[in-house]
């Protein structure tokens, strides 16, 4: 992406988000794939010690914005974790088959996706 075109992105990310934060609007939650070199890294290997060798390494998150921008986002390195920068590599919202969790208010909802992928053997990074 050009820096200009990735400058009025920002932009448009910006008014986006301003919008939704004066009035309540659902969060989307989303799932990245993340490369498994990821696990070379120790907090994250830490913060997974019960991975499954052979399951994805994935980073999980909540916004406003639609998850395929929300991973434009973390590739050109606006608000972004170090790990879907760094490591992401594609868009996995496959892998929420099955997760049900719309009882759940929004602020524990992001959690409660992150654990339940842990529970199948995913490695996992939620801020």
């Amino acid at each position: 992406m050009q820096d200009e075109e990735r400058d009025r992105k920002i932009l448009e990310w910006q008014d986006k988000a301003r919008k939704a934060s004066k009035r309540r609007v659902p969060r989307n939650l989303y799932v990245i794939t993340l490369d498994p070199e990821v696990l070379w890294d120790r907090d994250f290997r830490q913060e997974n010690p019960n991975y499954v060798e052979g399951m994805p390494c994935v980073y999980v998150g909540m916004t406003v914005h639609a998850p395929g921008d929300r991973f434009l986002q973390h590739m050109v390195g606006y608000r972004s974790s170090k790990y879907p920068r760094e490591y992401g590599t594609e868009l996995a919202l496959d892998l929420m088959d099955g997760f049900e969790a719309s009882d759940l208010p929004d602020e524990e909802r992001e959690a409660a996706l992150a654990d339940w992928l842990r529970a199948q053997g995913c490695a996992v990074w939620q801020n």
